[in-house]
């Protein structure tokens, strides 16, 4: 790494409309070999970080820092102590009355680390292991240092349960050297004890106050410290977690340990309690000892914080939601694995986008403009470098706008040396957005569009009707969008946890309110992260977690008089009443004042034949579903479509409003161009359609009103999005004057014959060829077409004798494959990177002899694949000579490339 790279990249990010890096330093190289690189936070490589911050402040873009030496905050200044830890036991019977004196078993043990935290005797219970806590006997104060435990054994049978804790042993809970694992030589270690604040001061003081003292030093400043992906798997205890316990639970912890070892305390029902109890202290220790303490640290030092607080995979019991309340800047991620050879051309599966609903939901309800998401990350055999063009990714981006993400951190960006050549030397994930892409020079097309629709999804608040409350019951997850089938199609909705409903949520005009404007028609007891089981087990299934599509019949005391209050205040809740109390505190009066407060709200309903009744202003209602309520209400849906009801997931929706304007992002989940008319919820205002791929915007001429909704007709293209916009009023019964909103297109001639092109000679390609009729590039026999990356430049001269002055011309390029730049006689009429691929050309257009230009760019795998088959003293591409998991090889499968058409000319009329 040298300056030169870092200036660079920086210009070249901003001049491409780039706003912002977030550093992250770390170890997974794309390659065989560890790269060569400098070493991390010595003084080289200091004095290039504090150049970054000042270039970074020189050119106004936002700075961030990754606060580890990997993903998540590990490295060599974490101590054993200060590492991730779990509970382990081991026991053994005796029999009295005797004098026990020797070693207990030792528990498991991982890396010579371990520590008791106690040690227990009861009666050995019958089959079913069930033991009476008022038999369980302390006897912790009769092992000595060595593991031995002299006691005096009472009569009868017993079970000396002795319990500990020691270091997780998880694969991603100590960090290796690149190639075993994904860090640098010298920055392996231990992951930081996520459940003890001492264990983050003591990170923080080792890497923290570095950093941010050396960007002192170079007069400028950080924007944000980031902590990046969990993915680091579970842990269950900490050093001072039976103190934790106590704090949030309000019980000692003690006398129910050994449900934690199998055993049944009282009774199968409580001592499950107790475990989603001792997961509740584990989702609060990491809530307010991790991401809260972060929160207060960065603060402290004039820095916001920004978290993937949610995953992506085997994360231990989290609030999520709770862990984002503590984010100035809240993000999930999305993947594009799977793309090549997707049915319908790219993969529509909920995993590849499965925290992106969790992510908006958390912004919205703890009241975040922005929900941020890592951006079109990708780890699989034969298709993860430089394989996916910007019409690739844009699905995946619209699919994450739906899901209420308004803001793309593009992954990744490799920092190395121009001197490095091209396409240079990589990370084994992610998107390559650098400097060295064959398509960078046109990349402001594809970044504009993403910026025109973050713009625009972060304008007022996001619409939705109903808030489903995700419960009590550990994990608390909440799913991705999907039909959820008691809200049908068309309806939009968030998720909130016991803290937002607890302490953010009251009533205003018969809605749920929010502190920061949002509000819901109906609050929704789910109390699971979704009741579909397919749904329930793939959030589960993604973490490494159980999650149970059974509604939870238990509700904490606290939720529970939070629910009769936002009733009495004019709230309309739905769902069953609970019948018994969602923790231990308190047992068993807890279940008694719980259903004291259950019979007073729910009275005399029974979910079937009784099923609504009036508290106060508002009512509660059990045995209708959200849908049904809504549409009686005369809440209708808020987008529908013709067909939705037999392909809901066809288009695809989010709805936000600020003041008086409504905003709706519409997008098509096909590969093909279709037009259906679509209706929304909005009457007595002025529809308009704005185009985020050209930044025009017009008026719809063909619309019409009808009892408080708008209808009119789009025509999209594949994978195309329009927002259609409700601002200026209008009578209620306006209906627009003409029969459709877009031009209609007639062909006028098709361009048949050869094309003369030309491609770079100094990447293999011939300087000047003829293509008889328009074929992929792997098609042809020639080796420097064939393996050809870059840009060539397809010339065709013809005349136009149709064209009448007036009309509006239009140039269709049928397809290309990636990007295409176009000239007519000589004028730039700009960059096509995905369907439509047409471009109006009546400004440039004669009747006779005009050139056409078209500059086609296609993607470096199927270059840096061949070269893979070659000497390396042959080869034209400088990059890896092998790539980790085979992600490129010899045999990965050549990209279709080049101009592929057909083209035609279209002349318009409105």
């Amino acid at each position: 790494m040298d300056k030169a790279g870092i200036k660079r990249d920086l210009e070249e990010f901003k001049a491409k409309g780039i706003s912002g890096v977030n550093l992250i330093c770390n170890g997974g190289y794309a390659g065989k070999e560890p790269l060569p690189g400098v070493k991390f936070l010595g003084e080289e490589w200091r004095e290039l970080f504090r150049y970054a911050v000042k270039e970074a402040n020189r050119l106004h873009i936002e700075i961030g820092f990754n606060l580890a030496g990997g993903w998540t905050m590990m490295g060599p200044s974490v101590t054993k102590d200060n590492a991730m830890k779990k509970v382990v036991f081991s026991k053994l019977e005796a029999s009295g009355s005797v004098k026990f004196d020797r070693a207990l078993p030792q528990p498991e043990v991982v890396e010579g680390y371990y520590h008791d935290i106690m040690v227990q005797a009861f009666p050995v219970p019958d089959s079913n292991k069930q033991i009476n806590p008022k038999e369980i006997i302390d006897i912790t104060d009769k092992l000595d240092a060595n593991g031995y435990l002299k006691w005096n054994v009472p009569a009868g049978k017993w079970v000396i349960l002795r319990t500990g804790y020691t270091l997780t042993g998880h694969p991603w809970s100590k960090w290796k050297a690149y190639p075993e694992g994904d860090t640098f030589k010298g920055g392996e270690g231990y992951e930081i004890d996520y459940l003890s604040r001492a264990a983050l001061d003591d990170y923080f003081a080792h890497l923290g106050k570095t950093i941010i003292a050396e960007a002192g030093k170079a007069g400028g400043h950080l924007d944000y410290l980031w902590s990046d992906s969990w993915e680091c798997g579970k842990l269950t205890w900490t050093q001072d977690f039976a103190l934790q316990f106590s704090k949030f639970r309000g019980y000692d912890l003690k006398q129910y340990m050994p449900a934690l070892a199998g055993y049944t305390v009282i009774n199968t029902e409580l001592s499950a309690r107790f475990r989603d109890d001792f997961d509740r202290t584990i989702q609060d220790c990491i809530a307010e000892n991790f991401y809260g303490h972060f929160e207060e640290l960065c603060h402290k030092h004039g820095l916001k914080v920004g978290n993937e607080a949610g995953g992506p995979n085997d994360i231990p019991p989290q609030d999520v939601l709770k862990n984002f309340g503590h984010s100035d800047i809240v993000a999930g991620e999305f993947w594009v694995n799977g793309t090549r050879n997707a049915p319908g051309g790219y993969n529509k599966n909920r995993r590849e986008r499965l925290n992106l609903k969790q992510t908006s939901t958390a912004a919205h309800v703890y009241g975040k403009r922005q929900a941020e998401a890592e951006a079109f990350t990708e780890q699989e055999k034969d298709g993860t470098h430089w394989s996916l063009g910007p019409g690739d990714l844009k699905p995946y981006a619209n699919d994450a706008f739906c899901e209420g993400i308004n803001r793309l951190m593009l992954h990744a960006a490799t920092c190395q040396p121009p001197s490095d050549g091209k396409p240079g030397y990589e990370y084994c994930a992610g998107q390559h957005f650098t400097p060295n892409i064959t398509w960078w020079e046109q990349s402001p097309a594809f970044f504009s569009y993403l910026s025109r629709c973050q713009y625009m999804l972060q304008q007022g608040k996001f619409v939705g009707d109903v808030c489903f409350y995700l419960g009590e019951r550990p994990p608390l997850l909440a799913p991705p969008k999907y039909l959820i089938s008691t809200l049908g199609p068309g309806y939009d909705c968030d998720y909130t946890n016991p803290e937002v409903l607890l302490t953010r949520m009251s009533v205003k005009n018969g809605r749920i309110v929010l502190p920061d404007g949002m509000s819901y028609t109906l609050l929704v007891l789910q109390n699971c992260v979704s009741p579909s089981a397919e749904i329930a087990n793939e959030v589960g299934s993604y973490q490494s977690l159980s999650v149970s599509s059974i509604p939870s019949n238990a509700m904490s005391l606290p939720v529970i008089k939070k629910i009769r209050e936002l009733i009495n205040m004019g709230a309309t809740v739905v769902g069953p009443p609970p019948v018994m109390s969602a923790e231990l505190k308190n047992y068993p009066e807890c279940d008694v004042q719980v259903r004291k407060i259950a019979a007073e709200i729910w009275g005399d309903l029974d979910g079937k034949t009784h099923t609504e009744r009036r508290l106060g202003k508002g009512r509660i209602i059990w045995g209708k579903t959200p849908r049904e309520i809504l549409l009686a209400d005369g809440v209708k849906p808020d987008f529908s479509f013709n067909g939705q009801a037999e392909k809901s997931d066809e288009f695809d929706y989010i709805h936000r409003k600020s003041g008086e304007t409504d905003i709706y992002f519409v997008i098509n989940r096909s590969n093909q161009q279709q037009t259906r008319d679509f209706t929304f919820r909005v009457s007595g205002k002025q529809p308009e359609i704005w185009d985020a791929l050209t930044g025009n915007a017009v008026i719809a001429k063909a619309y019409h009103h009808d009892d408080a909704t708008t209808t009119l007709s789009l025509q999209l293209d594949a994978f195309s999005s329009y927002f259609i916009v409700f601002r200026k009023p209008v009578a209620a019964i306006a209906q627009g004057a003409a029969t459709r909103n877009f031009p209609k297109l007639e062909p006028l001639a098709e361009f048949d014959g050869s094309w003369t092109a030309s491609f770079d000679p100094k990447w293999g390609g011939p300087a000047k060829t003829v293509f008889p009729e328009l074929i992929s590039w792997t098609k042809r026999r020639e080796e420097g077409i064939k393996y050809y990356s870059g840009t060539a430049t397809y010339t065709k001269t013809f005349d136009l004798y149709k064209y009448k002055k007036g009309e509006r011309i239009f140039l269709d390029l049928g397809n290309v494959k990636d990007v295409a730049e176009i000239r007519l006689n000589g004028k730039k009429l700009g960059v096509l990177w995905c369907a439509p691929w047409r471009v109006e050309i009546t400004d440039a257009i004669k009747q006779r002899y005009n050139v056409l230009q078209v500059n086609v760019i296609n993607l470096w795998a199927n270059r840096v694949v061949h070269d893979l088959s070659l000497p390396k003293e042959k080869r034209l591409t400088q990059t890896h000579d092998v790539f980790r998991f085979d992600m490129l090889n010899v045999n990965t499968p050549l990209l279709e490339s080049g101009l592929l058409g057909p083209v035609k000319i279209l002349s318009a009329t409105d």
